[in-house]
């Protein structure tokens, strides 16, 4: 097996995305509605942010905030690292696992067009990811 493309992963995907000044209540339901832990927040097609579960249990939740009368825009992760849809999931998987989340925006000329996750990581280069770890873990060892 090759090793996939963003784009591959992302396309026929549908952008679930909204806007900055939409209800992290509204936000939550639309999740729930598409069964997806992370959405994209937009100013026109610009991707100015995203908002995850964890945001909606750190920033919401466990700050005491209500859902319904928060918006997206105060509890959002601002402009978060995103990904070509031409690079390798390898390379997203290294995005994450470094910046210790589990989704990442996919921008093309400016414009968000898909959202990858830990999720889509049902082939070989989980393998090959662990794998490396693994030997990166050893070497630490042996130079320790």
């Amino acid at each position: 097996m090759g090793i996939r493309t963003i784009r591959s992963i992302v396309t026929g995907q549908d952008l679930i995305s909204a806007v900055p000044h939409v209800s992290v209540g509204d936000a939550a339901r639309l999740m729930k509605h598409h069964r997806i832990g992370a959405i994209v927040i937009l100013e026109g097609e610009r991707l100015v942010g995203i908002f995850t579960e964890r945001d909606a249990l750190f920033r919401v939740v466990a700050e005491g905030r209500d859902p319904n009368t928060t918006a997206i825009a105060e509890v959002m992760t601002r402009n978060p690292t995103s990904i070509s849809p031409d690079q390798s999931f390898s390379r997203a998987l290294e995005i994450m696992h470094a910046g210790r989340f589990r989704h990442v925006p996919v921008v093309e000329n400016g414009r968000a067009v898909g959202i990858v996750s830990s999720r889509d990581a049902m082939g070989s280069e989980l393998e090959t990811f662990m794998y490396q770890l693994i030997i990166e873990d050893q070497a630490r060892n042996v130079l320790a």
